[in-house]
């Protein structure tokens, strides 16, 4: 086991290596997060993935790109691509995604029960970047900022473009959009089709396991004045699935496309989403913004678990920035009011959280020229009611966050970060609540009481190095827990651990060989610690469903001004069963493994076009299986079989 003082020092010890003479620094830009900021000037541990990569990987979902291409932790949710299971530094994928905020254009996917973030209904084409920060973010997203926050952001279009694809077991998508600038305004038209016929036998009743998304979206941006920008936002999804169950170990490494015994399960979940705001430049120095958006989502899994659920998400998020030449302060006011209704039990559960939060990035006179040092607070209040036809309940808590950070430039390519991040979850509405089982068949949920949030303390150390070469980023982190939230299975309810702890090593370097070709490898070393507590839990085991080690390796290589080639492999050790808190079963979680390939090409043929693009893309090139395994004997497979896809790209 690695020395948890030594892995905090070994950034500054890689940092001793000579640096070649320089060339220039990282250009990419960090926007929207703390403050705008070179990627390499961050106090923080980021990653930023751009629209052109994302189209070079070719990864037939945003869950596919997130998997193969990060350093996440991803697996499907019991079969259910559209909500994954999202694991960032150590929090397991059985509620790691609770521990995670994920926002689209500042807007948070995360729910207030336990359901994970619904990314099925993003179109990977629409994305333009994503930023992914680790180990901070908590000061200004509040609730469920544990492990750090992803953001993603979509393009804003220009003109017309329609996109097709087909693949194997039955893959279509069919993509149209279109873009329309005028001198005051930008609106941007977005449709989907993705669906795929099933990966899986038929099960017994002659169902295949299929998935469907339809969503469409529209912004558009008005400029009012000078001074003042407008926009609003509409978009739907329309989500059907047919989801296989779980298979034995003996049946998953005989046959994992095989139905076993169990018919599959139908999930609908439809999501309206509706948005406006403003963003004023009062002067050169001051800027403020406000939006609002509402959410209307449906959840039927009646077919599943005897469960309907009809969810109304309503946010506003009021914020103000100051910028003086050395320095910047933030300041805002958040709101979000959730609810569920649960149409089966007759019961209304509600999670409302109001904050107020201010941050500051600023250069001391005290402080060396090139230092700069990051600060910010947050105070939060989070409020729960539950009624049904026999009580009702409620309760409050008051949470705080804060962060502070230094970065340290050395030269044009050297630079060291550090930060301390205070972070909390505020727990889910369903952690109240323990399901009744009769002959192993759910019959109702009891409300077993309410259970305290978790918080956390994470130091993360780190140093990047960047020339036109190489580009290397070390990052050390160590958390220590209270209450971390976890299910019981003994208990068949939910609880608290105490004394967990969280620590690990994360290696990025990207290398470019020349002009046409380079190699991107990932290497992410993480120890998860559990604490003890009444039901037996012992202190110093590992959390179940987090690989000790992880490798990603991206190779990319252009053979002309119109092909480019991108060839990745994706390895995670195997982990405990998610049950398994002791360390005891024989059983362990499979290996995750992935060999995948892409290739892009631009046809320059056809002038009464802008760009007309061809791609091909292969997974599980040499047909590793995979799945996710809950308990003993319980595995549900995914992306087993090598699987391709090709596309046509048309831009008007």
């Amino acid at each position: 086991m690695f020395n948890k003082k030594l892995l905090l020092l070994l950034p500054i010890l890689a940092a001793s290596v000579n640096a070649e003479p320089v060339i220039q620094t990282e250009e990419i830009i960090v926007k929207n997060y703390k403050y705008d900021s070179k990627e390499g000037l961050s106090p923080y541990s980021v990653e930023i993935h751009s629209a052109k990569e994302i189209a070079l990987a070719g990864s037939a979902s945003l869950m596919d790109y997130l998997t193969q291409h990060t350093s996440l932790n991803i697996m499907p949710s019991y079969g259910d691509k559209s909500k994954p299971l999202i694991d960032m530094r150590g929090y397991g994928v059985e509620s790691g995604y609770q521990n995670v905020v994920i926002s689209v254009d500042g807007q948070r996917l995360n729910n207030i029960d336990q359901s994970s973030q619904l990314i099925g209904s993003i179109d990977i084409s629409s994305i333009e970047r994503i930023e992914i920060a680790k180990g901070t973010g908590s000061v200004k997203y509040g609730d469920g900022a544990m492990g750090g926050v992803i953001q993603i952001y979509t393009k804003d279009y220009n003109g017309y473009s329609l996109e097709t694809a087909l693949g194997s077991s039955g893959t279509v998508k069919k993509i149209a959009n279109a873009g329309f600038k005028g001198k005051k305004f930008n609106l941007s038209v977005n449709a989907t089709d993705d669906r795929h016929a099933g990966f899986s036998d038929r099960d017994v009743t002659g169902q295949k396991d299929n998935f469907q998304n339809k969503s469409q979206s529209a912004k558009l941006n008005i400029a009012a004045s000078n001074d003042l920008l407008l926009n609003f936002g509409v978009s739907s999804s329309r989500i059907n699935s047919y989801l296989k169950g779980p298979m034995t170990k003996e049946e998953f490494v005989n046959n994992p496309a095989q139905h076993s015994v169990e018919t599959y399960n139908n999930y609908d979940t439809d999501s309206d989403k509706y948005s406006t705001g403003l963003a004023y430049k009062v002067n050169k120095k001051l800027n403020v913004t406000a939006d609002y958006y509402y959410e209307d989502k449906i959840y039927n899994a009646t077919r599943a678990y005897g469960s309907l659920y009809t969810k109304d998400y309503k946010g506003l998020n009021l914020s103000a920035e100051y910028l003086e030449k050395n320095y910047t302060i933030s300041t805002g006011l958040d709101y979000f009011d959730g609810e569920r209704v649960d149409t089966t039990n007759a019961g209304t559960t509600t999670k409302d959280n109001i904050a107020i939060y201010i941050e500051s990035e600023f250069q001391p006179n005290w402080l060396p020229e090139k230092a700069a040092l990051s600060a910010g607070i947050r105070q939060e209040r989070v409020d729960y009611t539950h009624s049904d036809a026999t009580a009702s309940y409620s309760t409050h808590e008051s949470l705080t966050a804060w962060d502070v950070g230094l970065n340290y430039v050395v030269d044009s390519q050297l630079s060291f970060f550090g930060n301390v991040n205070h972070a909390y979850q505020a727990p889910d509405i369903d952690r109240f609540f323990e399901g009744v089982y009769e002959n192993w068949v759910w019959v109702r949920r009891d409300f077993n009481g309410f259970i305290k949030p978790s918080e956390v303390n994470t130091i993360n150390v780190g140093v990047n190095h960047i020339t036109q070469a190489n580009k290397l980023k070390i990052v050390a982190f160590y958390s220590d827990l209270e209450n971390e939230i976890v299910y019981i299975n003994s208990t068949v309810g939910n609880g608290n651990i105490d004394n967990s702890e969280k620590y690990g090593l994360e290696i990025h370097d990207t290398y470019k060989f020349n002009n046409k070709s380079n190699i991107n490898l990932v290497y992410k070393y993480i120890e998860a610690k559990i604490g003890k507590n009444s039901d037996g839990f012992i202190d110093g085991k590992t959390l179940p469903g987090v690989p000790k080690h992880s490798i990603l390796a991206n190779l990319q290589h252009k053979f002309s001004d119109q092909m480019q080639f991108n060839l990745s492999h994706t390895w995670k050790q195997r982990a405990f069963i998610m049950s398994d808190y002791a360390n005891t079963n024989a059983q362990k979680a499979p290996a995750y493994s992935s060999t995948d390939a892409n290739i892009d090409y631009e046809v320059k043929r056809f002038p009464q076009f802008k760009k007309v693009r061809l791609y091909g893309s292969v997974t599980n090139i040499f047909e590793h299986k995979n799945a996710l395994q809950g308990y003993a004997d319980s595995l549900y497979a995914f992306n087993f079989s090598r699987a391709w896809m090709t596309g046509l790209k048309i831009d008007f």
